[in-house]
């Protein structure tokens, strides 16, 4: 039999079940059903070979392939693997294409992918800014791919993803969990990976919505019709079977095994098999150095010198590295390229990894280090990028340096910027060890201190404690001393946090900025730890307004802290009021989350300034969404939800919520956000009759509970209400007790923040405990007057009349009727109407209850409030009145994601406009309005001013 017929050159032997998933995935990129493949096996399994099939497809298709191979040299470089695949095909683009596909929220990426310098760097703010930036950067890559996707079907592969840089393997995990509805498919091949050398790979690969395949050696009968095509004669059986047990059916072996076979003219019959144990006794690699042995000398240099630079050389660097000029080096390339060693191109790359893993492994130690400091000095002298010249003096023994402290410094700073943490501490180590000049010493310490907290790592401490107690530079002590405070506070060790921000403080003259930095943080933290707080309430007992012409950074710090302290200590709401205006207009600390606004937000809404804290709020998302300000976002939506369930736009508050929850899963430092967003969701959730069931799942699965946060006062009050609406009110009682503050700063003294008083006072009635709810609610009633926000003071009334003697209810609740109509609490306007009207008809005034039913129902519907409206509906049928039908339909049927939708399309936003102010998919997109096109009986976006107008209306 002729077995060398069954295969062609280049065919992939049994690898047909692998061939028809690949094509599955590109022919459904046509379908716009985007998709992640990963082809994972050891080395030589063929995964090269099959991502070539699947480019191969998807070019015979029309669609477009962009390709990238990581390298274990190029792990350092940020972004790497994302510049290879659209790079060149920005660069070659007319100016109007590249425009398109940078378009939006692509522009964020302009910068990672052409290598432009980084909008900021990191290092001079501490903690959720690194995340904050590097999620733009990914949102911004995510839609470059589909902005470049919407002209033909783009298929992105990466070849060897387990060397990809940290930050393009984010990149890569956000753009695979957002391929629903795109022409957009990744096309990934690994080795196996290990989680802790490797998580973000990882992380993508375990994740569900990939479709893993992982090639199996090739049988005896496979390996039989490669030896009969690659060597003369007929294979003896025994022979076939010698190859497959040396190989153990790895594809690239066989063929590297095979070639030796060949170049040494063996005969495959029986007699020759026990040679080809002695071929390759250490796996492959004999085989190919003796390849390269029969090379000549300038081949070898040259092989020797690609090793060094690695995949992806540039032949200008590697032909002076092996001393070749010329046509010398040329017929080097071309003697490699014949021999199978490597590809040609303006950038040269080995065939396989092995290969170059073969000879780099065959240099001696005093070889290696000699070639890498040739190849740094070549790379210095062509002006290439610090990163890459880097990569070479990281294989070299220091040897003191300045140069190359200089280089790793800037190395790790471009690392830094671009969100690689790990890598800038892993340069700035070695630079440490070099050593830098003993000037230098501290400016390396608290550069690797800043980079190994942003990594999260614990070795973080010492270097950073270091600048804080030796430091001379007042700058670089308070970068320090900030940094550390993230870390510790984070770490729950909130004490030591204000302990180390204090001594940096008293280490830099007073007037110098880096002072005045330490003394926002401060200020910061005194509102978030009560630890801390207690610490300071003596001094900050003492802090004076700034005056009305102040600006800066602490003036407006300082009046934020004086607003919320008004809040806190039940002073005046008109104050509270006019401080937080004041510190809006100062010009607030420049952060990235904007915590100093959303404090200053959270004030005007306690007080009830609600349409102001509004406009606020919503400025700041309009340029956050714009910056593509992920966590930013989150804060704000978040802020804006707490803003909308005082407001009683129901709906608005659950969307924001549900949407602050959904980005927060994305970033790293968000604990704070769903502390705030979750209580929000609760409260809109129960007035809008969700289960409480369903709500108390979403409270125990956001792991918000026993946090420092000063919201956390309000998880403990949802969780109050959910106890109570199941009919648990021994446990609403004690859960709502919880908030009586350990510190007023936690807002449990104020019910304008959170009336927990009013609620666990129903709870007391409901149980028969009359005097002690009495008490409770008298006490609100005192607190709210105190402050003097009509919104509580109208909730105390309200509860103060239900847990009083029944004959003054009615009375009573017209008291807070009078404080509730004129204010911009509509639901609570509505709660009080409904129960006045259930009140009147209890005491059979039939007629008198109508009105405030009916006036009630009303304002429940335009809230959103469906259980509130249930309760008018069933008081109204009591007395006989059935009123117009408030059944959900148009606007009010539209779930809040679909209402969030809708009011941006009517603005004239396009699909991909919506998507990505929203930070969700096209497709998502698509499906909300086609649903809300449904419900409201429409067939045109153009229609949906006037439906909107008219509900409003």
């Amino acid at each position: 039999m002729d077995r060398s017929a069954l295969v062609e050159p280049g065919a992939l032997l049994e690898r047909e079940p692998e061939l028809e998933r690949v094509s599955a995935v590109v022919r459904a990129l046509g379908r716009r059903t985007g998709g992640v493949l990963v082809i994972e096996g050891a080395p030589g399994m063929g995964k090269s070979s099959l991502l070539d099939e699947a480019r191969t497809r998807a070019s015979e298709l029309g669609f477009r392939v962009l390709s990238a191979r990581a390298t274990e040299l190029e792990q350092g470089f940020p972004y790497g693997v994302m510049r290879q695949l659209f790079e060149r095909l920005l660069l070659e683009a007319d100016g109007g294409e590249r425009d398109g596909w940078l378009g939006g929220a692509a522009a964020l990426a302009a910068e990672v992918v052409t290598g432009a310098p980084p909008r900021a760097s990191l290092a001079s703010s501490p903690g959720p800014s690194a995340g904050d930036l590097g999620y733009a950067w990914q949102h911004g890559l995510y839609w470059l791919a589909s902005n470049v996707a919407t002209g033909s079907p783009l298929v992105l592969v990466v070849d060897d993803l387990q060397w990809c840089d940290r930050p393009s393997a984010r990149a890569l995990a956000f753009i695979a969990r957002r391929l629903e509805g795109q022409s957009l498919g990744l096309m990934l091949a690994t080795r196996p990976l290990d989680p802790v050398s490797a998580p973000d790979p990882a992380a993508l690969v375990a994740d569900s919505a990939v479709q893993l395949i992982r090639p199996l050696p090739l049988s005896e009968a496979a390996v039989g019709v490669l030896v009969a095509a690659r060597v003369s004669g007929e294979p003896d059986d025994s022979f076939v079977r010698a190859c497959l047990e040396v190989t153990g059916g790895n594809p690239f072996l066989v063929g590297e095994l095979l070639d030796e076979v060949a170049a040494r003219g063996l005969d495959p019959a029986a007699v020759a098999s026990a040679d080809v144990g002695a071929i390759v006794p250490r796996g492959v690699a004999n085989a190919v150095l003796l390849r390269l042995a029969r090379l000549s000398p300038e081949a070898v240099a040259l092989a020797k010198a690609l090793s060094v630079l690695g995949d992806g050389a540039q032949v200008g660097d590697a032909a002076p590295l092996a001393g070749l000029i010329g046509r010398d080096s040329e017929a080097a390339i071309a003697a490699l390229v014949s021999a199978g060693i490597v590809r040609s191109g303006g950038t040269v790359r080995f065939v396989h990894p092995i290969l170059r893993a073969v000879i780099y492994g065959d240099l001696s130690p005093a070889e290696r280090e000699r070639l890498h400091r040739s190849a740094a000095t070549i790379l210095r002298a062509r002006g290439a990028p610090a990163g890459q010249i880097a990569v070479q003096v990281m294989h070299t023994d220091p040897a003191g340096g300045a140069g190359v402290v200089a280089l790793l410094r800037g190395a790790a700073r471009d690392a830094l910027a671009l969100g690689d943490a790990p890598g800038a501490a892993v340069l700035l180590s070695r630079a440490l060890d070099e050593p830098p000049a003993p000037q230098d010493r501290r400016g390396v310490l608290l550069e690797l201190g800043l980079a190994r907290a942003r990594a999260g790592a614990r070795e973080a401490t010492g270097p950073l404690t270091e600048v804080v107690e030796r430091g001379d530079d007042p700058a670089a002590i308070a970068a320090a001393a900030r940094e550390l405070w993230v870390m510790l506070y984070f770490g729950g060790n909130t004490a030591e946090a204000a302990a180390i921000l204090r001594r940096a403080q008293a280490r830099i003259p007073a007037g110098d900025p880096a002072r005045e930095q330490l003394e926002v943080t401060l200020l910061a933290m005194y509102y978030t730890s009560p630890a801390a707080r207690r610490e300071a309430d003596a001094g900050l007992a003492d802090m004076r307004d700034p005056g009305r012409s102040a600006r800066g950074a602490l003036a407006a710090a300082t009046l934020v802290t004086l607003a919320m302290d008004e809040t806190a200590y039940l002073r005046s709401s008109a104050r509270a009021i006019d401080l937080a205006e004041r510190a809006l207009a100062a010009g607030l600390p420049d952060e990235p989350h904007q915590a100093w606004a959303g404090m200053a937000l959270a004030v005007l809404a306690i007080a009830d300034r609600l349409d102001a804290a509004r406009g606020g709020a919503d400025q700041i998302l309009v340029q956050a969404r714009e910056r593509g300000a992920g966590l930013t976002v989150a804060n704000v939506l978040s802020h804006r939800a707490f803003i909308d369930v005082r407001r009683g736009d129901l709906t608005s508050a659950e969307a924001d919520a549900q949407a602050a929850l959904e980005l927060a899963s994305d970033l790293v430092g968000s604990e704070f956000i769903k502390v705030l967003a979750v209580p929000q969701a609760v409260l809109a959730g129960l007035d809008r009759d969700e289960t409480p069931e369903s709500l108390r799942r979403l409270l125990d699965q956001s792991g918000v509970r026993d946090t420092e946060f000063i919201a956390q006062s309000l998880v403990r009050h949802a969780s109050g209400l959910l106890r109570a609406a199941a009919g648990n009110h021994e446990a609403a009682i004690e859960e709502l007790c919880s908030c009586r503050p350990e510190h007023p700063m936690f807002g449990g003294e104020n019910p304008a923040f959170v009336p927990w008083r009013s609620a666990a006072a129903l709870s007391l009635a409901e149980l028969g405990r009359h005097e002690q709810a009495r008490t409770l609610a008298a006490d609100e009633v005192r607190r709210a007057r105190a402050f003097g926000a009509p919104r509580a003071i109208g909730i105390a009334l309200r509860a103060r009349a239900l847990v009083g003697p029944p004959a003054e209810r009615a009375n009573a609740l017209a008291a807070a009727l009078d404080v509730l109509a004129p204010s911009p609490a509509r639901l609570e306007h509505a709660r009080v109407l409904i129960d006045l009207g259930a009140t009147l008809r209890a005491a059979g005034h039939r007629t008198a209850a109508r009105e405030p039913l009916l006036e009630g129902l009303a304002l429940a519907a335009r809230c959103g409030a469906r259980a509130l409206e249930r309760r008018a509906k069933a008081e109204l049928a009591a007395i006989g009145v059935r009123p117009r039908t408030t059944d959900h339909t148009g606007t009010e049927s539209l779930t809040p994601s679909e209402r969030r939708v809708v009011e941006l399309a009517a603005t004239g936003d396009t699909n991909r406009e919506i998507a990505q102010a929203l930070f969700v998919t096209e497709k998502t997109v698509e499906t909300h309005l086609g649903h809300s096109f449904r419900k409201l009986d429409i067939s045109s976006r153009r229609q949906l001013p006037d439906v909107l107008a008219s509900a409003a209306g």
